[in-house]
C-alpha cells in the first residue's frame, strides 16, 4: 500500500510553486514562463511539479481559483454592499502582489477581461437579460481599473473609503460621485481664478 502524501507537505509545495510563478510573472508573461523556471525558482524538482500540475497554465488557473474561492467565501457572508466591497478590497490588498500580477499584461487575459470573467461567475446568464449582462460587465471592467489603480499606489486610501466610493459609483452613477467628491467645485474655482 502506497503512503498518501502528507497534506501539509503538499500544501507547502503548491504554495512554493504558486509564489515562484507569481515572482517570475512580475517580469514575464505567463506564455513565456517555462516549467523549468518555476521549478528552479521554487527549488522543487520537475517530477514534483508534474505530480500536481500538467502545465504552468494549470498552476496559474489554480491561483485564480484560490482567489475566486476566497472572494466567494466573503460573498457568502451577510454583508452590506459597502462591507462586502471593503472585505474584498482588504483581501486584495493582503494579496496585492498576486492580484497585480494577475491583472497585469503578464496574465492570460487583459485587465478588464480578468475581472469580468471572475465576476461573471456570480451572474446567472440564463435569467439575466443581455442588456443587464452588458451593464454588469461594464461595471466589472470599471471596478477592475479602479482596483488596479488603487493597488498600484503606495499611499492608498483605506479600503473602506474606496468601497464607499465604488458603492456610490455603482448605485448612483459617475455624476453623483464627481459631485460628492467636490471635483466639479474645484474645477469651477480653478476656471474662475484663471479668468
Amino acid at each position: 500500500m502506497e503512503n498518501k502524501p502528507d497534506g501539509r507537505r503538499v500544501r507547502m509545495t503548491k504554495m512554493l510553486l504558486k509564489n515562484a510563478l507569481i515572482d517570475i510573472m512580475k517580469n514575464k508573461s505567463i506564455h513565456m514562463v517555462s516549467i523549468k523556471e518555476i521549478c528552479e525558482e521554487a527549488d522543487v524538482n520537475r517530477s514534483t511539479f508534474y505530480r500536481h500540475y500538467d502545465t504552468q497554465y494549470d498552476l496559474y488557473d489554480e491561483i485564480i481559483e484560490d482567489i475566486a474561492s476566497d472572494i466567494g467565501a466573503i460573498y457568502k457572508n451577510d454583508y452590506t454592499t459597502v462591507d462586502f466591497l471593503t472585505k474584498v478590497l482588504e483581501y486584495m490588498e493582503s494579496k496585492r502582489e498576486t492580484i497585480l500580477v494577475i491583472l497585469s499584461d503578464n496574465g492570460k487575459v487583459s485587465l478588464g477581461e480578468a475581472f469580468v470573467l471572475f465576476t461573471g461567475r456570480f451572474i446567472d446568464h440564463n435569467n439575466t437579460s443581455e442588456l443587464v449582462t452588458y451593464v454588469l460587465e461594464f461595471i466589472a471592467a470599471g471596478l477592475t481599473s479602479i482596483i488596479w489603480s488603487w493597488l498600484n499606489k503606495e499611499n492608498r486610501r483605506p479600503a473602506s473609503d474606496v468601497a464607499r466610493m465604488l458603492h456610490n459609483l455603482m448605485m448612483h452613477g459617475v455624476g453623483r460621485v464627481i459631485r460628492l467628491s467636490g471635483v466639479i467645485k474645484e474645477m469651477k474655482e480653478k476656471e474662475e481664478k484663471e479668468n
